[in-house]
Parts: C-alpha cells; sequence; structure tokens
C-alpha cells in the first residue's frame, strides 16, 4: 500500500511518494547504501594511504627553453649566430604567447611562454623539429638543449664537508650519490657545488714554435690516437671473432704516452714530453663552504608522483648508518629537508582540522538530537574519503593547499546534511518516527538542498580554470572541495537517509545531562525566534525600503573601504619558507677573487645577524656559501618555523641592511620565502625600441621612478653592466700572405678559450679533453699582440703585422623580445609596506608613462613577469566570476521555475562581501588573490541558505497564506537551519582562523573572506531576503495596479 502526502512545490501542488525513487530505495535497502558507504570508505583510505604528499603544489609554467652553449663567443655573436636564427625558426609555431631571449658570453637561451589551451609536449616536438632544420649555426656552438620548464622538488640536501682536497671530496660525494641512488624511493640525485672534471693540455708557444707544431695539430694528433674503434670481426670455422682497438686514453698517464711527431731515427716526441697535463676542474674561480668548511653537497629530489617524506625518510637513515663509516676528517649533515616544513605545517593543518571537526559537531550536538548529530556529521568522512579516491584522477595531491581545501569545506560539506537531517528531525516530530516520515522528510527538500550545493560547486569551478604559475594554488584548493561536496550529494540523498530510518524513538526520559541541555537550549533558541527575531523581522518588513537602504549604505561603504588604504591589497602573498638566501651576479669582467670576497662578506653578515641575537631568538641551524665564476651564493637554514621568535621576512631585512651597497654587483636576490606566482621578482616590466639611446634612457629613467617608491628593493635591469671587447680586424697585408679573417679567429680562439679535443665519459661525468696556452700566456691583451699567426704555407708572422685591435664596450646580456632589442626591469617589493598592483598601475597608467612617452617617444612600456601574470589574472577573475554567477543563476531558477526569485537569492552575494572586507580589517590581513577567490567562494555558499527560504515563502503562498504571514513564518522555521548551517561553516574554519603559525599565514585570506562573510551573510538572508521578496511583490502589485488602470 502507497503512502502519499500532499506537497507543494512553487505553485503547484504535488504529492510525495515513498514508495519511489533512489532516495526511497536506498533508505529501504539499506545493505545497499551500507555497500555504498563501505566502497567510498575503502577506495577512500586506499588512495589515502598511497596519494603523493608534497609541501606545496607543482608551480609550473607552460614554458619551452632552448639553451645553446657557444664556449669563447662574446655576447653580439651569440646574438647573431644563435639566438636570430633561432628566434626566426620558431616565430611562427602556433601556441606561443610570448618570446624572449637572452645573449651573454658564452651562452644563448631563448624562452617560449606557451597559451594555457596548448600541449607543451606537442610544442616541444614542434620546437625540437624547427630547430634541426637550421643548417647556418656557427660550427663551435655544442648542440642545442631543447626542454619544457619543470618544477624539481627538492626533497633533502646531503653535505659532505671536511678537510679534503677538492678531487677527494668530489669522489666521495659521487660515491654517497651512488649509494643514495640505490636506495627504494629514490630515483633522482645529482652532485652539487662542484666543479665539473676536465682535462687540461697546457702547451707553451715557444715550444710549439720550436717543434713546428700548432695548437690544432697537436688536437689531431689526440684525436687520431686516443679513440675505441671496431675493427669488424674473423668469420671463422669455429665462430666469429670480434675485433676492436682500444686506444681511448681517460687519464693522465694515458695522455702522456700519445705520440705527436714520429721521426726518421725512429724517435718519438709524445704529449708528456713538451705539455703539461691537469687532470683536475673546469678552469674557473671556485669554492664552496658549508659551516665554514670546504663541501660538496648531493641534491635528493622527488620526480612524478613520489612522496617526498618518504624519500628523506630513506636519507635520513642512511646518513645516520653512514656516519659510523665516515673517514677521517670527513663529517656529513642533512639540510633543507622539505619535509621538515611539510610534516610541521602538515601537523598544524590536520590538528585545526580535528578541532574544526570537534567544533561542527559540538555545534551539531547543540541544535540535533544526537543520534541524528552522529549521522549527519558521519558525511563528512565519507565525503572526504571520497574526495581521497579521486584526487589521484585529478592530479591531486596531499599539500598545505588540498589540506586547507578541506578545512575550507569542514562546515560546507555538512550543510545537504544538516537540511536533510532537519527536515526529517521536523518531519519526525510532527508524525512521529517512521520510515515514511524520514523519506517524506528527505524528499521534501531534496530538490532544493541538491541544487543549493550544486550552486556552491559552481562557484569553485573557477578555481580550476585560473591560467600561469599560480593557477595550481587555487587548483589544489578547488578540485578538493568540488569532490567533497559532489560526494555530500550522494551521501546525503542515499546513504544518510537510510541511517536516519534506524534511529530509535526518543524515550521520554529527560534525566541524561545532554537531554537537559539540550531542551534548555531549545527552548531558549524558540524564545529568541519568537521574541527578538519575529518582532525584528516583521519590523523590517514593515520598514522594508528603509532596511534595503541601510543595507545599500553599508555596501557602498564597504566598496569604498576596498579604495581606502585600510585594506592593502597583496595580489600574490609570499608562502613561508624554512629558509634564508642571497644569490648574487657580479658584472661580467669583475675578477673571481673580487666575487670569492663578495660572498665571504654576506656569508658573515648572516653570522652577524644571528650572533646579535639573544639566546631564544637565534634562527640559524646551518650555512652554506658557494661560488662559480661570477655568481655567488649564500643560504641559511632557519630553525622550525614555528619555533622562530622572527620572522623569516624580518631576518631578511636585517641581513640586508648588513650587507649594506657592495661594489660590482649586478643583481642581489635576498628572499626568506617562496613565490606564489613562480615568475620571478614581484614587478615586472619591458621597453621596447629600436633606438638604442632611447631605449637606455628610457631604462635609466624607469629605474628612477622604482627606486623612489617605499618598499621596492633589488632593481635589476637587464641592461646593467657592460664588459670590455677586443675587435680584431685583419689588414690587407695579411690577405698578400694568404691570411683569411677565418683563420686569424680560429688561431686566436684556439690560444685564448682553447680548442675541445673531446670528451670521455667517466663513470657517470663526461669530462672534457681541453688544449690551450698556459694560463700566463692569455692574460692580458700583451699576450695577445705578442703572438704568432701561422700561415697556409707553415710561416709564423707577428699577430701585429696582420691584424688590428679596436677595443670597445659590450652589454654583458642582450635582452630581446619577439626578435627587438629590449631592456627588462625587474624588482621586489616589500608588501608589508608597499602594494605592487599599485606601483604597477603608476607606471603603466600613470603621469610616468606620459612623462616617458614625452622624453622617449619610440619606447613603448610593456608588462612582464609577475606584473603580467596578475593583470591576466584580474582579467579571469571576471569572466570566470560571471559564469560562475550565471551558473549560479541557473540553478537557482531551475528548481524555483522562476527568473524574479533567483536574482532575490542572489542580492545576498554582494553584501557577503561587506563580511569578508570587515573580516580582513579584524584579523589585519591584506586582501589577496585567494581573498578574490574566497568571495567567489563565498557567493555560492550564501545563497543555499536563501535558496530553501524562499522555496519556503513559495509553498506557504501555495497554501494560502498572505505573503507578509508567509513570509513571517519561512523565516521562523527556517531559522535553526540557516543558524545551523552558519554556524558550523563558520566553526569549521575557525582554528584556522585563530592559527598564529606562520605556516597558514598564506591560506588565512580566503578563510577570513568565507568565514566572516558566512557570519554577515547570515543575518542579510534572516532580514534582506524577506525584504526584498515583499518589494518585489510590491512591485507586482504596482505594475498590476497600472495595467489595470489602462
Amino acid at each position: 500500500m502507497k503512502r502519499h502526502q500532499p506537497l507543494v512545490w512553487g505553485l503547484t501542488l504535488v504529492t510525495i511518494d515513498t514508495e519511489k525513487g533512489l532516495i526511497a530505495w536506498f533508505a529501504r535497502n539499506h545493505v545497499a547504501a551500507n555497500l555504498l558507504m563501505i566502497v567510498i570508505v575503502m577506495t577512500g583510505l586506499f588512495s589515502a594511504t598511497t596519494i603523493r604528499t608534497q609541501m606545496f603544489p607543482d608551480l609550473e609554467i607552460d614554458r619551452v627553453t632552448i639553451d645553446v652553449p657557444f664556449p669563447g663567443a662574446a655576447p653580439g655573436e651569440v646574438e647573431t649566430g644563435v639566438v636570430s636564427r633561432l628566434e626566426e625558426a620558431v616565430r611562427d609555431i602556433e601556441g606561443i604567447s610570448e618570446m624572449r631571449s637572452f645573449s651573454s658570453e658564452g651562452f644563448g637561451r631563448v624562452l617560449l611562454d606557451l597559451e594555457a589551451s596548448y600541449d607543451v609536449q606537442a610544442i616541444l616536438d614542434e620546437v625540437k623539429l624547427s630547430v634541426d632544420r637550421i643548417s647556418s649555426f656557427p660550427e663551435s656552438i655544442e648542440k642545442p638543449v631543447i626542454y619544457k620548464s619543470q618544477r624539481q622538488i627538492s626533497a633533502i640536501q646531503v653535505q659532505i664537508y671536511g678537510d679534503l682536497d677538492e678531487v677527494s671530496l668530489k669522489n666521495y660525494a659521487e660515491q654517497v650519490r651512488d649509494e643514495i641512488l640505490s636506495l627504494p624511493s629514490v630515483t633522482k640525485a645529482e652532485v652539487r657545488g662542484a666543479r665539473p672534471f676536465e682535462i687540461s693540455i697546457e702547451m707553451e708557444e715557444g715550444k710549439l714554435r720550436q717543434y713546428g707544431l700548432t695548437l690544432r695539430n697537436v688536437a689531431e694528433a689526440i684525436r687520431r690516437s686516443s679513440l675505441d674503434l671496431p675493427a669488424g670481426s674473423i668469420r671463422s670455422d669455429s665462430g666469429d671473432i670480434l675485433l676492436r682497438t682500444e686506444g681511448q686514453a681517460y687519464v693522465k698517464q694515458d695522455f702522456e704516452k700519445i705520440v705527436l711527431i714520429t721521426r726518421a731515427d725512429g724517435t718519438r716526441l709524445l704529449l708528456g714530453d713538451i705539455a703539461v697535463i691537469n687532470d683536475g676542474f673546469e678552469e674557473v674561480e671556485f669554492y664552496s663552504l658549508f659551516n665554514g668548511q670546504p663541501t660538496v653537497g648531493v641534491q635528493v629530489s622527488a620526480v612524478g608522483d613520489q612522496n617526498q617524506i618518504t624519500i628523506s625518510r630513506e636519507v635520513e637513515a642512511y646518513i645516520e648508518e653512514l656516519r659510523d663509516a665516515l673517514p677521517e676528517g670527513v663529517q656529513v649533515e642533512s639540510w633543507m629537508n622539505a619535509t621538515t616544513l611539510l610534516e610541521e605545517t602538515r601537523s598544524m593543518m590536520l590538528g585545526n582540522m580535528v578541532m574544526g571537526v570537534v567544533l561542527v559537531l559540538v555545534v551539531l550536538g547543540i541544535f540535533l538530537r544526537l543520534q541524528l548529530a552522529f549521522w549527519v556529521m558521519l558525511g563528512m568522512p565519507i565525503a572526504f574519503l571520497g574526495a581521497f579516491a579521486l584526487m589521484p584522477l585529478v592530479g591531486g595531491s596531499i599539500n598545505v593547499l588540498s589540506i586547507f581545501g578541506f578545512i575550507l569545506v569542514l562546515g560546507i560539506v555538512v550543510d545537504d546534511a544538516i537540511i536533510i537531517g532537519e527536515s526529517v528531525q521536523t518531519a519526525t516530530e510532527k508524525d512521529g518516527l517512521s520510515l515514511d516520515s524520514v523519506i517524506r522528510g528527505a524528499r521534501r527538500v531534496a530538490m532544493p538542498a541538491t541544487f543549493g550545493v550544486l550552486t556552491t560547486v559552481a562557484t569553485f569551478v573557477p578555481f580550476l580554470t585560473v591560467p600561469g604559475s599560480f593557477g595550481p594554488i587555487p587548483f589544489a584548493i578547488g578540485s578538493v572541495v568540488i569532490l567533497c561536496l559532489l560526494f555530500s550529494i550522494v551521501e546525503s540523498k542515499l546513504i544518510l537517509p537510510a541511517h536516519l530510518a534506524s534511529m530509535k524513538p526518543l524515550t521520554q526520559v529527560t534525566d541524561s545531562p545532554i537531554r537537559r541541555f539540550q531542551a534548555w537550549f531549545a527552548s531558549g533558541l524558540k524564545h529568541v525566534i519568537e521574541n527578538i527575531y519575529q518582532p525584528l523581522l516583521v519590523r523590517c518588513l514593515e520598514a522594508r525600503y528603509t532596511t534595503i537602504s541601510v543595507f545599500l549604505a553599508m555596501l557602498i561603504l564597504s566598496l569604498g573601504l576596498v579604495l581606502s588604504p585600510y585594506i592593502r591589497t597583496v595580489f600574490f602573498p609570499n608562502m613561508s619558507s624554512d629558509f634564508v638566501r642571497v644569490q648574487v651576479e657580479m658584472i661580467e669582467g669583475t675578477a673571481s677573487a673580487q666575487t670569492v670576497r663578495v660572498a665571504e662578506h654576506i656569508h658573515q653578515a648572516l653570522l652577524d645577524t644571528n650572533d646579535s641575537k639573544p639566546e631564544d631568538e637565534k634562527f640559524l641551524q646551518n650555512v652554506a656559501s658557494y661560488t662559480y665564476g661570477s655568481s655567488a651564493s649564500v643560504m641559511g637554514e632557519l630553525n622550525a618555523l614555528d619555533g622562530l621568535a622572527i620572522q623569516p621576512e624580518t631576518i631578511v631585512a636585517e641581513w640586508r641592511e648588513r650587507i649594506g651597497d657592495v661594489a660590482g654587483v649586478k643583481n642581489m636576490n635576498m628572499a626568506g620565502w617562496q613565490k606564489s606566482h613562480g615568475q620571478g621578482k614581484d614587478l615586472g616590466f619591458r621597453l621596447v625600441s629600436a633606438n638604442r639611446e632611447q631605449l637606455a634612457g628610457a631604462a635609466a629613467m624607469l629605474e628612477a621612478q622604482l627606486n623612489a617608491y617605499l618598499g621596492v628593493y633589488e632593481i635589476e635591469s637587464s641592461e646593467t653592466g657592460r664588459i670590455p671587447e677586443l675587435n680584431l680586424r685583419i689588414k690587407p697585408s695579411a690577405e698578400a700572405l694568404g691570411l683569411t679573417l677565418t683563420d686569424l679567429a680560429s688561431q686566436v680562439r684556439a690560444a685564448f678559450y682553447g680548442v675541445e679535443v673531446q670528451r670521455i665519459q667517466r663513470g657517470r661525468e663526461e669530462v672534457k679533453v681541453m688544449v690551450r696556452y698556459p694560463r700566463q700566456e692569455r692574460e692580458s691583451i700583451g699576450n695577445l699582440e705578442s703572438m704568432y699567426i701561422r700561415t697556409g704555407a707553415g710561416d709564423e708572422v707577428p699577430f701585429s703585422a696582420v691584424a688590428e685591435v679596436d677595443q670597445r664596450e659590450t652589454p654583458s646580456v642582450i635582452y630581446r623580445s619577439w626578435g627587438k632589442r629590449s631592456v627588462y626591469i625587474s624588482a621586489d617589493v616589500d608588501k608589508a609596506t608597499m602594494d605592487p598592483g599599485r606601483i604597477v598601475r603608476d607606471i603603466s597608467r600613470g603621469e610616468f608613462a606620459s612623462r616617458l612617452k614625452v622624453q622617449y617617444p619610440s619606447v613603448s612600456i610593456e608588462l612582464g613577469g609577475a606584473s603580467l601574470e596578475e593583470q591576466e589574472l584580474v582579467q579571469r577573475m571576471i569572466f570566470t566570476a560571471a559564469l560562475a554567477l550565471f551558473g549560479i543563476y541557473a540553478l537557482m531558477a531551475i528548481p524555483l521555475k522562476s527568473y524574479i526569485q533567483p536574482l532575490i537569492i542572489m542580492g545576498v552575494i554582494p553584501f557577503g562581501m561587506i563580511g569578508a572586507l570587515l573580516g580582513h580589517i579584524i584579523v589585519g590581513i591584506p586582501f589577496s588573490a585567494l581573498s578574490v577567490y574566497g568571495i567567489i567562494a563565498l557567493a555560492g555558499v550564501v545563497v543555499n541558505d536563501s535558496i530553501i527560504l524562499v522555496d519556503f515563502v513559495n509553498k506557504s503562498i501555495a497554501e494560502g497564506r498572505d505573503i507578509f504571514h508567509a513570509v513571517v513564518e519561512s523565516g521562523m522555521q527556517r531559522f535553526r537551519a540557516i543558524m545551523l548551517t552558519s554556524l558550523t561553516t563558520f566553526f569549521g574554519l575557525l582554528p584556522i582562523l585563530l592559527e598564529t603559525s606562520m605556516s597558514a599565514e598564506f591560506v588565512t585570506p580566503m578563510a577570513v573572506s568565507l568565514g566572516f562573510g558566512i557570519l554577515f551573510a547570515t543575518v542579510i538572508t534572516l532580514i534582506l531576503i524577506p525584504c526584498l521578496y515583499v518589494v518585489i511583490n510590491d512591485l507586482k502589485f504596482a505594475r498590476h495596479q497600472l495595467t489595470t488602470e489602462y
């Protein structure tokens, strides 16, 4: 026998069939409901134990890079001979959004930034084919290296240090690396902080002339003798016998035995007789220190879906075993352990999550009977485990932001179950506890509740479509929230009714303290509804136009706050880090000894900063210094973030002050944090012009403008630094001797750069073999002028007789954009004192842009780096927010069957912003990109309660009540459910709002937007929505009156 009860939906009278439909089927078949729950739980638990764990999601840029080494070439040669050819070859490939190039001494690089909708691998393949077709590269370049940008995630760093020579340290580090690679979870470990091996064969010019040899003669002799060749095979009756020659030289002694000349009398001239052979390292000034001692490091990285924590634990265990077997004078230390910060942050986040769960459970237990609260609460772990089950399919991982996604959705994910559960409790209180009353209560709100969840899903969809390197951050949050919400629909509609049907009727015994407290709270809540809320709502409805005017005034005031200095805007906030570092690039041509002195000064400044602190404020665990050529790096590992008495930003500021101005520095980058945009510095501007003089003037003007801003530091220009260059020109007299410019250039190059004879494989490393003059014969212009040039006939003539030299200066780096010479200027900003967005607006659209156009009319200014990404992200936010709003409108219009009522409900959205903005002022944090996404998410959450409220008003009107009483009664009936959903959302976020750890600073803005916004939106829903509903009815009545009159 079927049981029916009439129900009105909109203005149509319908009945609820408690026998048909998925809800009824699962409620009556509890075995199916429990099996569905078990499948979700078991799949989620399995996935949770195998899913990748990392600190932050991979902040990758869709970019293809082409690197071409051109040893010994000046920047101008690299530009004309390599970079310009590469640019022409790849210019017309579809999908490239930006093309930039850098030409420096001995090296060229082309960067291709790709549009988001294109497949990186496909474009990479096309670029490789285009580069392979270039046939006009100079002979002396090395093979171009083409690759897509891929961020390596360092798991741990191992330092080997002590009183050993450089060769012994590197050899031992390579042994440690090989043993680390044998660990089960490790697939990538690299030696860092060591020079590449090189075999240098040095020959004095006097001895070469004595024996009638040139460097190229020596190089050819080595190539002929130092090689392994297959020689076929002998096919005998007993089988094939392979033939081969083994003459490859690998070490110094092998090269010394190579024959250069064999005389008629049988005597031979060996390479070792006239050459000094150094089996050592590349010829570059270098030093590497760890805690003040010489060191070589091994960096261990996580690749693909590997787990950073597992890798670090295995390496740590290996290091403990290694310490017992170390040679005398050698020490080993693991540091830069990313998992230390990861585990601290994860523990903090999980602790907040558990506290949020407890608070939500307490709130549910206060409002609902405990058994009902338990079944409602069960929806949370089911939804979470369901999300875990599908996270690997969308490329998700366990990281700080995905954990924050779970915290964010704590209170939201139970909203659906709360609405179902509260409706079931109301139905059972009215009709008694039975299976039919449970099904009726669930189906009564199933449609609006489902569409309410879908509106929240719609607002999180934009999180999945954020372009650029910042995109993985909102994606990590949005994917978790969407998966949890979708599984909450499954749980609340198919699993929850079966559990609620199994509840036992409440006994009349009220001796339980919990029951007495619930009864007291219910009585108090009833008093609030009947004696406070109802009279207030009636007054507001009677003065509805005044009420709406007050809310509009508050909205205008909040918009003014956005433009006021009370709320700072930092679009890309920094992410916490457990290290501080300085990277220095000296002006090209700076003496290597000066680079070392600068590194020592910076190293000592960090130690002095640490030593100046009281014992309880000391922050430094380890410190490492490293120089290579004109580059230097100093890095300090901090104590655990939660144990730091001062913030990393403050440490960096004090360190910068102690360093002061350093002569000869081209750029200096300091950081105690990770960038959230992955684009280098916070500001980036590109100046483009064909007029080099105007370009240089504009660059100087822009640098001066940036220097004038408070909080702007570490300004870098691609035009900084010029190096001396000698331009060789051949004399007419040389041509009479049969010399060409090619002959001259090749002999000078061989003498001063050297001739690369071959490359040999020793273990894992490829070793260059170079033939060159001794260092004392190639370190001054005098050496060049005194060298001899060989003619085709074998005669020797002084260099000065056949060539002349012009001295000039050339840029140390030539920067180009889309094939045009440009200047790129970047800078970092102290976000505590200055908003990077304000600077961008001032320079690109303000008075500075006008002055620049007047003084340098041929120069155009463009945004680049993080500045460009911010502009593109804002445009994308506007577009995706509009789509989300349309999605919300459509998902409300369908169940309400109205075009106007969704607009009433959506009227709450801009007012929810007021709470979000006030929250930022109360907490004292800047407004960021995640704050905006928090407001977008808020839009979907705040409309859920309004949908149910409007739906109840419609039902009351359909049952014959007048609109005024229908609005008041619906507000009173939905007061408990609205307060409950709002409070669960807020209390789920409360622990993260109260968290003082530096690790949580990055995600706090989104929690503030959602938490405070939902509190304010509760008032909006309970007061403004009823007023708007009645005002719309007034307008309909007025239109009807006008229509009747005319």
